[in-house]
């Protein structure tokens, strides 16, 4: 509980831009999830909605409810997440390994 804290925490200082992630190799694989990406990545559908929403929020945008997340390649070679809010927004966030959220934002 405490490590899902520490990330919650951490992805709730979530910002756009930052440092640079580890990029996949020249041959279009995907980079692996290490780190709060990977902590991400294994919770169920709440508890990574949940966290979801607040990277969404953390980076300014607004988001009442994550109603669907799914795993979605967010720039090449980089795995993240596509989130839907109940207001009709859409939401790229790629996790860093620190836990930081990278949020891209578009209307549908």
């Amino acid at each position: 509980m405490r490590t899902m804290i520490m990330m919650v925490a951490g992805l709730g200082l979530a910002a756009c831009g930052g440092n640079d992630a580890p990029t996949a190799a020249a041959n279009n694989q995907v980079a692996p999830d290490t780190g709060a990406a990977a902590q991400v990545a294994q919770l169920d559908d709440a508890q990574r909605n949940g966290v979801l929403e607040r990277a969404i929020r953390a980076s300014g945008a607004t988001c009442p409810v994550v109603s669907e997340s799914v795993r979605t390649e967010v720039r090449k070679g980089v795995m993240g997440w596509k989130a839907q809010c109940d207001n009709d927004t859409a939401h790229l966030i790629e996790i860093t390994s620190d836990g930081t959220g990278r949020v891209t934002s578009r209307r549908d």
